[in-house]
Formats: structure tokens, sequence, C-alpha cells
């Protein structure tokens, strides 16, 4: 009785443990966070009407895989990354602190280099 006791206390504090997916194949912090840059730069670029209405024939999606493919990641790996950083919210907020830092430096770049061709 006492071993069966000990197999499912064992048991219990094995499915308490962290359910945080394995950290096999995960894309490496740096670059998902590259990835991500590069795709908020995709959607930016699909919603801007001037460059819908010269490239539409090319979908969102399309435009992804070739962002996927040029990190030579799929599209299961990032889905797994995605994962895998999702169950730590505050690696994955920390994560998304220097997107956004890099999107705002892209965006005062650009509107600078606007202002000095005017």
């Amino acid at each position: 009785m006492n071993k069966l006791f000990l197999v499912f206390f064992v048991l219990f504090l094995f499915s308490c443990s962290n359910n945080r997916p394995s950290s096999s194949n995960i894309i490496p912090r740096d670059t998902l966070i590259s990835l991500i840059v590069d795709l908020h730069i995709a959607d930016v670029i699909l919603l801007n009407p001037n460059v819908q209405s010269k490239i539409s024939d090319i979908s969102s999606n399309k435009l992804y895989q070739t962002i996927l493919n040029n990190y030579h990641i799929s599209k299961e790996r990032f889905k797994k990354s995605m994962d895998y950083y999702a169950s730590s919210p505050e690696t994955l907020d920390s994560i998304y602190d220097i997107v956004i830092e890099r999107l705002n430096l892209i965006e005062s770049r650009w509107l600078t280099d606007s202002l000095s061709n005017l």
C-alpha cells in the first residue's frame, strides 16, 4: 500500500511540475526577435494601400512563408517556439519589448529619411 501511495505521489509531483514545452529545436531568442520584427514589417507593408495595389497577387501567407524561409524556419518550428516562449509570459513580454523598441527605431529612421528627402 505504501508503494502504491509513493507511486501516486511521484506521479502527482511530475504532473504539477512546469508544463513548459520542451526546448529542443526552439528558435533562439535573438533570432526570434528579428523574425517577429520582420513579420510585423510585412504586416505594415500588406496593410499599406499603396503597396496593396501593386502587389495584389501576394498573399500574407506567401509573404510570411518567404520570411520564414529566409530564416530557414518551418511554420511548425515557429509555432512550437512561440508556444515555448508563451509558456513563460515574462519571457515573451521581454521579447516583445525588444521587438517594439526595434520597430520604433525603424519607424523613426524612416521618418527621418522621409523628412530629409523633402
